[in-house]
């Protein structure tokens, strides 16, 4: 298990390959301090004004070893692994850091703590040297550190050595909240530098601005306050001790200043009071919490407690209040529909309605259970409809790309090279900082030439740019000018204000394809029996539908379906592990129906010996290929052979494997569902003593013409398929 200590040296190893500055950790804590001294000066208290000073005037030796120690997460660190070569006198430099009070002995707060941290053998000294005997070396560490916490007392262990190897690092109060002015967020870490010189995080340096993200202190120390809270919280969720936390008392909290607080501060209430009803707390405790967060999750919870336990006719005096002014789309859908349920006497929600109500329903076959939404579009294609899985990501592109100019504009569009999230979309509030800009674009893109003409100049202009909205990919700009080319333009934009307005609710939740049939576009959410539509998808769903978005739920069911192509497959090769052997020979059959519609089979060059055991086993030899295609030859023709079908083989893996590392060599993709003939002959016929494929063709009378040959073995293969799927539609009928 990976320490602090092991990662930093790691990354101290691959920066010196990199030949990289010696000191580059002090660089970067420079780095850091220098944005924070100039662009941050009005959001410092004087503790941080005077630590900044005094880091700034000490000897370089002492700056190095402070800096090394901010790059470990815990504040417990053993002297002995602050010593680095690079730096001269380290024991002078951790004397002055103690004498600054940067560090400190190990105070009693963290005793348990630090117990925890220490490796078996000082455990076992520890444990021995205060007369617990007869602990053996094999001891698991839990249960050491389990007698360690029952048996050794603070007092006695701070006179013994081994206490006296570690250090107490006692600015994170201070470099918190300097990282927090620098990063936007109190996860972030110094190292993130280093994983930038390394090249494994990108960042924006492009369009960086160099500038603060507070206006003012009051905005900065309350948005850390809850930012910082609300981390905590979290991780004492996650360690199981909620009961722990202390009472909460509204009135003593600090006032939120500015949008990330408030949003910070809703966000703390809500997972406060839900944290606090899991430990089944009074619910009257819990209410005025919820009442003080503005989050719609706990607008939603405090309503159906109070209609739980209290009075409902205040409920529907409420529901109804927010249904005539509601703050958001959120909280509406909510109130209409739980309003229509308890005091309509209507028996489903909004979103079952929407899955029985749907109008389109497929049946597929089940071996597409793990990829519904792929499935669906290889239906659509199969008929001759041209279909596109989009989600998010159509939608996010079409936004970013449309409003780009406004949101990455010089003048707000980030802090600093490690933003991601724009400024506006951050504080959600592009479309009221906006507006004159944003609907001027807009009007401007009320035509199909003149929005295809601008999403292209954008798109060409800013091509691979990180943006922190979507994903660049090679066919995202002919999927927007297909959307641009068959909607309605007028709804899009109507999607586009809806999105500018509020990109919070509606930045996600976006159907799954694109369906484009008679020149008109629609959009489908694909939901498999026993899924549900999540509120984000109601919201959007009923958003692009406003705006005049054909748009539906398709529902689909499993089954076995007598249409669904198979291609059954076998190969021979040179080996038996696809990243190192490749394909001699492959053999594949088309079934539709249980009739063979289709074959291929081809001898490959492997431009490799073949080994002759191999030779031995499949008769194939360096003499049969020399002349054959390689696989790069053939590829076009396999990709189409196997299109839309599901992939057969006995061990599928096996031949899949090989075959989509072909694939990998060429820098393609190759996706296909599988069907394995071994696992379903398993349930189809069990209790036999063996299921390799020379026993079940000699079983069930298959004739094969040559095994270990490829097309012979795909034809005893589709045999196999047969009985499996006479099986399958046995238990379908039945079922």
């Amino acid at each position: 298990m990976c320490n602090d200590f092991t990662i930093e040296l790691y990354i101290y190893t691959l920066l010196s390959m990199k030949d990289l500055p010696t000191y580059y950790y002090l660089d970067h804590f420079h780095e850091c301090l220098g944005f924070i001294s100039s662009s941050c000066e009005a959001l410092l208290e004087p503790v941080h004004w005077e630590f900044i000073q005094v880091f700034q005037q000490q000897p370089h030796h002492v700056q190095c070893t402070l800096a090394r120690s901010l790059n470990r997460k815990s504040p417990l660190i053993e002297r002995v692994s602050l010593r680095y070569d690079e730096i001269p006198d380290p024991e002078h430099a951790l004397q002055v850091c103690m004498n600054k009070q940067w560090f400190s002995q190990v105070p009693s707060s963290h005793f348990i703590v630090w117990l925890g941290q220490l490796t078996k053998p000082k455990l076992l000294i520890l444990l021995h040297d205060s007369g617990i005997d007869n602990i053996l070396k094999s001891t698991p560490k839990t249960e050491l550190i389990a007698l360690a916490e029952a048996h050794l007392k603070f007092d006695w262990v701070s006179t013994h050595d081994i206490y006296h190897e570690y250090v107490y690092r006692n600015v994170d109060a201070i470099i918190d909240y300097l990282l927090f002015l620098f990063f936007g967020n109190v996860g972030s870490r110094l190292n993130q530098f280093s994983m930038r010189d390394l090249g494994v995080m990108k960042t924006r340096k492009k369009i960086a601005q160099m500038q603060a993200r507070f206006n003012s202190i009051d905005e900065a120390t309350s948005t850390y306050f809850y930012a910082y809270a609300l981390s905590e919280l979290k991780r004492f969720h996650s360690l199981g001790r909620i009961e722990h936390l202390s009472t909460l008392q509204i009135d003593k909290l600090p006032c939120a200043h500015g949008t990330l607080a408030k949003q910070k501060r809703n966000e703390y209430l809500w997972l406060y009071a839900k944290y606090q009803l899991q430990i089944k707390c009074d619910w009257q405790c819990v209410l005025p919490i919820l009442d003080a967060s503005e989050l719609p999750e706990a607008q939603e919870k405090a309503i159906r407690l109070r209609y739980q336990f209290g009075d409902k006719e205040q409920v529907k005096q409420q529901l109804e209040t927010i249904i005539e002014q509601p703050d958001n789309s959120h909280i509406l859908a909510f109130a209409e529909d739980f309003l229509a349920r308890k005091y309509q006497k209507k028996r489903t929600s909004v979103m079952t309605d929407m899955l029985r109500n749907s109008p389109r329903q497929l049946v597929l076959d089940e071996v597409h259970k793990h990829r519904v939404e792929a499935a669906t579009v290889e239906h659509y294609q199969a008929i001759g409809i041209q279909a596109l899985r989009t989600e998010n990501e159509l939608w996010r592109g079409l936004f970013g790309l449309t409003f780009w100019e406004i949101i990455f504009d010089p003048a707000f569009a980030v802090g600093h090279e490690f933003d991601w999230c724009p400024y506006h979309l951050r504080h959600n509030n592009l479309y009221s900082d906006q507006t004159k800009r944003i609907e001027s674009l807009l009007t401007h893109c009320a035509t199909v030439t003149n929005f295809k003409a601008h999403i292209i100049t954008q798109a060409t202009a800013h091509y691979g740019e990180p943006n922190g909205i979507f994903r660049w990919h090679k066919q995202i700009l002919k999927r927007l000018v297909l959307l641009i080319e068959h909607a309605d333009v007028a709804s899009l934009i109507r999607v586009l204000r809806a999105m500018a307005q509020d990109y919070e609710t509606y930045s996600d939740g976006f159907p799954d394809i694109m369906v484009i049939s008679h020149h008109q576009v629609h959009f489908e959410e694909i939901k498999a029996t026993g899924d549900n539509v999540r509120k984000n998808q109601l919201l959007t769903l009923s958003m692009l539908s406003t705006a005049g978005i054909s748009v539906g739920i398709t529902t689909v069911s499993w089954g076995i379906n007598p249409m669904q192509p198979y291609v059954v497959v076998d190969i021979e090769t040179t080996g038996g592990r696809a990243a190192n052997h490749k394909i001699t020979e492959l053999g594949m059959l088309k079934v539709i129906n249980g009739e063979v519609v289709d074959e291929y089979q081809t001898l490959l060059n492997p431009q490799r010996r073949i080994p002759r055991k191999i030779t031995a086993l499949t008769g194939i030899d360096d003499v049969m290929v020399n002349n054959a295609p390689i696989f790069a030859e053939v590829a076009d023709r396999v990709a189409e052979f196997t299109k839309g079908c599901v992939f057969v083989a006995h061990n599928v893996n096996f031949d899949y494997g090989f075959i989509k590392q072909e694939f990998n060599r060429l820098d393609r993709h190759f996706s296909r569902a599988k069907l394995c003939t071994v696992r379903e002959m398993r349930k189809a016929k069990p209790g036999l003593v063996s299921y390799s494929l020379a026993n079940l063709t000699q079983h069930f009378g298959i004739e094969m013409s040559r095994h270990h040959r490829a097309m012979s073995d795909a034809v005893a293969a589709n045999a196999l398929l047969t009985i499996i799927n006479e099986h399958r539609l046995k238990e379908q009928s039945n079922s």
